[in-house]
């Protein structure tokens, strides 16, 4: 019979990236019979670091934390990467890519102005900042940065790390007057939810319009903040689900194979990409009427509409709706129709378990054969592969 191992997990419960890394690491633990888990509060990472526990799996947030671990001789898998720990391996999300998503998405949409609002020295919000200005930048773009003041905001964004929830910001008046002060109409980047909420609160209590002067996106996707706010705020899922389960492989070779503690294993995981809701929904140099027209699309994707209905439903004439699309997304009107019913066509395969022929329907198409001909035309491989694929990473 195999030694049971004790393996601690020291994530925070509150939020929605912590609960889904906690599954994606559980999940991998059923392949480990021998694995003894213990969820960790991480505010006491540093008190039970001399516990004989036989590894963790957690997000260490600043040196003192690290410094514990490394005395425990334990393998430690860092899911978090705020401190510089060479003996640990690391599974992180990958803050170059969601930083070219957040760019990627505003430009898509025409913005002339951009800006980050952040935390003060939390390394996951330098990184999500760097990728976006450097991103920009290259494309002749110069973001406006948002400086917290320096006060006990240097330690808020790890607070939020660590389960403790500050839902009124520290710096809400220097927040308030830079938002105040940016050029509109202007796409901000949040380093992740609780940040993107604030913001939106503000606009709202300045009388600023989300999204006609403000578009707002942030990380995680957390329904709390996301789905409870008006309007709601778009976000980058950072696949936390999968960043435990690897983390949770990443401590079974290093259990299995000690020699990967003198070269840990240093690993990135990319996004799962912008989940759009309605902060971003507009397009700052379109006639008024074209965030309807999309919105319409989007809304009536699974009822088979056509370009003509699309014109009718604004108004105008075909030309000026077509000129429109041409202008603001290099587009046609029912090239944007065949790509909502990709779009849902992929949601569906991802998020149910629910037959093929019944999601071509769902997704607009006529047939299970027009179906599967597009998604192949689209994205190079069949509707079941995409499924088997997702299910595979998920």
């Amino acid at each position: 019979m195999r030694r049971q191992k004790k393996i601690a997990v020291a994530a925070e419960r509150a939020s929605a990236y912590g609960r889904s890394f906690i599954r994606g690491v559980a999940e991998t633990a059923e392949r480990h019979p021998e694995w003894d888990l213990a969820l960790i509060d991480p505010l006491d990472i540093a008190a039970k670091a001399g516990e004989p526990f036989d590894g963790w799996i957690c997000r260490v947030a600043d040196r003192h934390t690290a410094s514990a671990l490394a005395k425990s001789g334990s393998p430690v898998v860092d899911c978090l990467c705020e401190s510089d720990s060479p003996g640990f391996a690391s599974v992180k999300t990958d803050a170059d890519a969601i930083g070219r998503l957040a760019a990627e998405h505003f430009i898509k949409h025409r913005f002339a102005n951009f800006a980050f609002c952040g935390y003060r020295r939390v390394a996951f919000s330098d990184r999500r900042r760097n990728a976006f200005a450097s991103f920009l930048e290259q494309k002749g773009f110069r973001p406006a940065i948002y400086r917290p003041p320096f006060t006990r905001q240097n330690r808020f964004g790890t607070d939020f790390l660590l389960g403790t929830r500050v839902e009124s910001p520290p710096d809400s008046d220097a927040l308030a007057d830079w938002i105040r002060r940016l050029p509109k109409p202007v796409g901000i980047f949040c380093c992740d939810d609780l940040r993107a909420s604030q913001v939106l609160s503000l606009c709202r209590a300045l009388a600023i319009a989300v999204p006609d002067d403000v578009a707002i996106i942030g990380v995680d996707d957390d329904p709390i903040y996301c789905m409870f706010s008006t309007p709601r705020i778009s976000s980058i899922d950072p696949d936390a689900s999968t960043i435990g389960k690897t983390a949770a492989d990443t401590m079974a070779l290093m259990l299995s194979d000690r020699k990967t503690t003198t070269n840990p294993p240093r690993i990135v995981v990319p996004p799962r990409g912008i989940v759009e809701r309605e902060s971003t929904h507009t397009y700052p140099h379109a006639p008024p009427w074209f965030a309807d027209a999309l919105a319409f699309i989007r809304a009536n994707v699974a009822n088979g509409i056509s370009a003509s209905d699309v014109f009718r439903h604004v108004g105008f004439s075909r030309t000026l709706v077509e000129r429109a699309f041409k202008k603001c997304l290099s587009s046609s009107v029912q090239k944007q129709i065949a790509e909502a019913r990709i779009a849902e066509a992929k949601r569906l395969l991802e998020t149910t378990t629910r037959p093929i022929k019944e999601i071509a329907g769902l997704s607009g198409f006529s047939t299970l054969e027009y179906l599967s001909r597009a998604f192949v035309a689209a994205t190079g491989v069949s509707p079941t592969a995409w499924r088997e694929r997702s299910v595979k990473n998920a």
